[in-house]
């Protein structure tokens, strides 16, 4: 006798399941067989219903409704349909919903990628705290490239995958969409167009769909908390002017259209301000090349070529490889050093403020010469000390064979120490002596003042230093007086 079984309403699963339907169904007096399947047809169930404890359904009967339906049965749906007719005996009652047929869903291409080499630049300028805190000077806009670096490199958008329904149908795929980015100016693309590349140094932009590199960084207004400090492989044009506490950092030219206050600027090339910096104590100029400016003050500066200068150097430290010119104005409250000379209306000042002028002379060996002098002066004083504290010992060393063990021993390693020090004072003053030497410059280096020498002025050329005690009216030139060590004024 057949197992009771509780009977499933027709189109139960298309019923109670959002997105299934009946797709068929083969009815008669005694049983009922419904397909059910999803709306892209990748499902495939398959329900019976039995009428009557006499009524029955066979495995051929089933599967030959679905083959007409032209179902492509699964062999786990074909075992699934034989183990639930041997439940039910003779294959009276119900059956399922059971999946018989499950299809293949498309796989949609994937859109092609871009790869990027170095920091995106729409993303450029998002500020990162660093252990909570945010410098909002740093506010890392400019992503510097190298000529011919590469940029980004992309990744083709491949077909997908077609798929199948349960009735053998194909279901199409969307294949990916290409990157959406195209090469702009300055920017060169390989022949098959997957990689970019710089093709000159400068600023890596997007412009739209496109990559540019722009080889000039152009600041419209000033330089301030809006724009942040510079760090540019390029040259820079500021169009007004540069605010106190902010760096400019550039790999060429540093062009300024207004002035500069108490800001660092740093070239590999020259710097040009239209206006004055006023460095407030604060500001620092180095450059490889000139530099250009109406005047300055309270500044640090540092250039590997002229210092030409419009109207005067007040309270600055000045040092250039090449030659200080001053048009009007003058030099006051200054400490200035000029390899090639120097050329200035005045020098010194009514009040006597003290101004200290170098000339030819590489500042890099001026700076390295204060420091041996200062350690020759340090090794000195160490020197003089041992000296005194050994006493009659330097003059007949046969006195500590007369001293207690204890006492011989501490002599012993004072007059050890002495002699290192001696030795080393002798090579430091070697070196000191040529360097000096190096300093040596030729009766054709001169220094040029239009108007007035101011009393307490100290000069010098190479190795030979005056300082002045009475003024002296201009014009004038001054020489090195190798001879005498001295700076005589010619007229």
């Amino acid at each position: 006798m057949a197992k009771d079984r509780k009977a499933v309403p027709a189109g139960a699963l298309a019923k109670t399941v959002a997105g299934f339907k009946v797709h068929e169904a083969s009815k008669n007096d005694t049983r009922d067989i419904e397909l059910v399947t999803d709306e892209k047809g990748l499902e495939g169930y398959v329900q019976v219903v039995c009428h009557g404890a006499q009524s029955k359904v066979t495995a051929e009967e089933i599967l030959s409704f679905l083959s007409g339906q032209k179902v492509v049965v699964s062999d786990e749906g074909r075992v699934a349909i034989a183990k639930e007719l041997e439940k039910i005996g003779e294959g009276s009652g119900a059956i399922g919903p059971l999946l018989v047929a499950k299809g293949k869903p498309a796989v949609n291409g994937q859109d092609g990628q871009i790869e990027w080499l170095v920091p995106r630049p729409d993303q450029a300028g998002q500020q990162k705290a660093t252990v909570g805190r945010v410098d909002y000077r740093e506010t890392n806009q400019i992503i510097n490239v190298r000529q011919g670096q590469k940029i980004l490199s992309l990744a083709e958008p491949t077909k997908g995958e077609a798929g199948q329904d349960i009735f053998g149908n194909s279901i199409a795929c969307q294949p990916g969409r290409p990157a959406n980015i195209r090469r702009g100016k300055n920017v060169d693309v390989t022949p098959d167009g997957k990689e970019f590349f710089a093709q000159v140094s400068g600023m890596l932009q997007s412009s739209g769909e496109s990559v540019l590199v722009e080889p000039m960084l152009v600041i419209q207004n000033d330089v301030d908390m809006s724009v942040g400090n510079i760090h540019f492989i390029g040259p820079v044009k500021v169009n007004r002017d540069v605010h106190d506490g902010f760096t400019i950092k550039a790999g060429k030219e540093i062009e300024i259209g207004g002035m500069v206050e108490g800001s660092s600027l740093e070239s590999g090339s020259f710097v040009r301000v239209h206006g004055g910096i006023a460095g407030k104590g604060r500001a620092h100029i180095v450059c490889k090349g000139d530099l250009e400016a109406k005047y300055l003050s309270d500044v640090a500066v540092e250039a590997g070529g002229d210092i030409l200068i419009a109207n005067s150097i007040v309270n600055a430290t000045v040092k250039s490889l090449g030659k200080i010119v001053v048009n009007t104005g003058g030099i006051r409250g200054a400490n200035v050093i000029a390899q090639k000379g120097l050329k200035s209306p005045e020098i010194g000042s009514v009040l006597g403020v003290r101004t200290v002028i170098v000339v030819g002379m590489d500042y890099h060996l001026k700076d390295k010469l204060v420091t041996m002098e200062r350690e020759l002066a340090i090794m000195r004083e160490a020197v003089e000390k041992i000296e005194g504290a050994l006493g009659p010992l330097l003059a007949d060393g046969e006195v500590i064979s007369t001293l207690a063990p204890e006492r011989a021993e501490i002599a012993r390693r004072l007059l050890g120490q002495l002699d290192l020090l001696v030795q080393r004072g002798d090579e430091l003053a070697a070196k000191h002596s040529a360097m000096i030497a190096k300093m040596q410059v030729g009766s054709e280096m001169f220094i040029e003042v239009s108007k007035k020498i101011f009393a307490g002025v100290a000069m010098q050329i190479g190795t030979c230093r005056r300082t002045f005690e009475l003024d002296v009216t201009g014009p004038v030139k001054l020489y090195p007086d190798i001879e005498n060590g001295s700076v005589k004024v010619t007229r």
